[in-house]
């Protein structure tokens, strides 16, 4: 079974990485990494890390990346998983739209949306805002 998780990880913290853990318990985990071009066409800034970085902070924790250069439909169908994990904070938020696809093309194409428990013990949005002063 191969799972799939997408993300910018922009500031890597250890809330990723537990994330990530808890996703790999579910099967052999990849993880599509949102390029540089991406980051900026949706948050309308550079992300503060490079996709290089990020992607080498996630191999050192020893998962192996892909690059994601859209909302993620494309690396979707070119991974073709059998689970799609996103983490729990996206419960009742529309992660389809995010992504591009609805839950009948996931069906349609035997993968199944797992939400993952995680507790945000710290997040980019509190790094922002503890480097902001």
């Amino acid at each position: 079974m191969t799972v799939l998780t997408l993300g910018t990880f922009d500031t890597p913290h250890l809330g990723h990485a537990i994330f990530l853990r808890r996703c790999s318990k579910l099967g052999p985990l990849r993880v599509g990494v949102n390029t540089d071009e991406f980051v900026e066409q949706y948050k309308g800034r550079p992300p503060l890390f490079t996709f290089d970085e990020r992607t080498r902070l996630i191999e050192q924790l020893g998962y192996p990346t892909l690059p994601n250069p859209s909302a993620g439909r494309d690396t979707i169908l070119r991974i073709k998983p059998d689970v799609l994990a996103v983490g729990a904070d996206w419960a009742g938020r529309d992660y389809y739209g995010q992504i591009g696809v609805r839950q009948w093309e996931l069906d349609q194409w035997g993968i199944t949306l797992m939400y993952v428990a995680f507790q945000p013990i710290i997040s980019t949005t509190w790094i922002v805002e503890r480097a902001r002063g």
